[in-house]
């Protein structure tokens, strides 16, 4: 019989498995695995080691040695015998499936792009290279049916749902806070048509990068064990979105109160559903383009050289002229869905689109983009250059200064 690895188990929390069709195990279980014919295969490698006896195994899983993970135990050899008579022998050696630091670098290629079950190999070997052939591996089709397969639970269900509940959690309570307080709104901006005040791009970008660094540390906690996973980019990021915050908010602290700080607001009752307020506002918009057609023919009737009455009639017009634009504006925002109103408020300044408020709020999610695809794909937070966090940086310092003249002008 060749020597080969036939049968693996596993004990951990739940209680031991064996001679099971499937095999799972995560990191902190504890495997053993059968050798069949140890001492045959330790003599016909080519490239012995000098130390090659069973307390020289590490466990290798996709033909990936993890360093550093070494027997715990081991039974045997005990000697056996095919139906054939033909005498075996079987060594059973224990694994913990530990990631420490000699083992990092092979646990980082099994881990990398997670799932919650991954199919492997499992075998174990020397060191230098050498691995004993294994018979628990993934089935191909066409293949002979294999007696045994073995999973390795990447991403822990349990912990990963009681993580997911506090972070859904928690974000939902942020939503709520979001949509109720003044928590990420500028609250010294004029008030939206709906009443509200605008939401903040500064406090918007500071919640984003919190939630996206908190739920990027869970998650490599989950699949790797690891809480020191922070770096110096994290820490940048944050702080050039706290001194994004920090700064729009001297700013507006140096802002009076300007005259129109109720936004021009409609007046009709805006806390009832979105569609009744469309229409009622709708018919104030008609309304009005009948009250600037009838002052527009009234006019033709004074006389020109009636300079006073000709006077009151264009500043009545103006003001009739500025209350059916703004029931224009407001129509309009209530004819919107959420999202776009929202979007409006991160890019709008003044009711004007700015290309700082898009400059900032574009890199933002570029980066955002980035810093999900490398957590998920290396593993760790990523790296960003010097230069790429001075970018974000003069990003946040155009927004901040763009500011500073509104302040000045008012």
């Amino acid at each position: 019989m060749s020597p080969t690895v036939r049968w693996v188990g596993v004990h951990n929390w739940k209680g031991e498995q064996r001679d099971a069709k499937e095999i799972y195990a995560q990191r902190g279980d504890e495997i053993w695995v059968d050798i069949i014919n140890f001492k045959d295969w330790v003599n016909s490698l080519e490239k012995k080691p000098d130390h090659h006896e069973i307390r020289d195994l590490i466990l290798y899983l996709d033909h990936i040695p993890l360093q550093g993970v070494s027997p715990i135990y081991s039974h045997g050899p005990y000697l056996y015998y095919t139906e054939a008579s033909i005498p075996y022998t079987v060594t059973t050696v224990g694994f913990s499936l530990v990631r420490n630091d000699k083992s990092k670098e092979g646990w980082s290629h099994l881990l990398n792009q997670p799932v919650f079950n991954r199919k492997v190999i499992v075998s174990v070997g020397f060191p230098n290279g050498e691995e004993i052939p294994s018979e628990l591996k993934p089935d191909d089709k066409g293949s002979k049916e294999l007696d045994q397969q073995f999973y390795l639970t990447v991403i822990p269900p349990f912990r990963t749902a009681f993580g997911l509940i506090v972070i859904l959690g928690a974000l939902i309570a942020f939503l709520a806070l979001a949509r109720y307080t003044h928590i990420i709104r500028d609250a010294a901006a004029p008030r939206r048509p709906d009443g509200q005040r605008p939401y903040s791009l500064a406090r918007g970008q500071m919640a984003f990068w919190f939630f996206l660094v908190i739920a990027s540390y869970f998650f490599l906690w989950i699949v790797t064990g690891d809480m020191d996973t922070l770096n110096a980019s994290v820490l940048g990021l944050i702080g050039i979105s706290a001194g994004t915050a920090l700064g729009s908010a001297f700013v507006d602290a140096a802002k009076p109160v300007p005259a129109g700080s109720s936004g021009n607001q409609p007046i009709v009752d805006v806390t009832r559903p979105h569609l009744e307020v469309l229409a009622e506002l709708t018919q104030l918009r008609a309304d009005t383009q009948k009250e600037l057609e009838a002052l527009q023919k009234g006019r033709t009737l004074i006389s020109p050289s009636n300079k006073q009455a000709l006077d009151d009639n264009e500043r009545q017009q103006n003001e009739v002229r500025e209350r059916l634009a703004n029931y224009r504006w407001q129509s309009a925002y209530f004819a919107w869905p959420t999202w776009k109103g929202v979007m409006y408020d991160l890019l709008a300044e003044s009711n004007l689109i700015s290309f700082h408020r898009f400059q900032i709020f574009i890199w933002t999610l570029i980066l955002g983009i980035m810093f999900v695809a490398n957590v998920y794909n290396e593993l760790a937070m990523p790296e960003f250059s010097a230069t790429l966090l001075g970018l974000l940086g003069i990003s946040a310092g155009t927004y901040v200064g763009f500011k500073l003249p509104e302040t000045k002008a008012q």
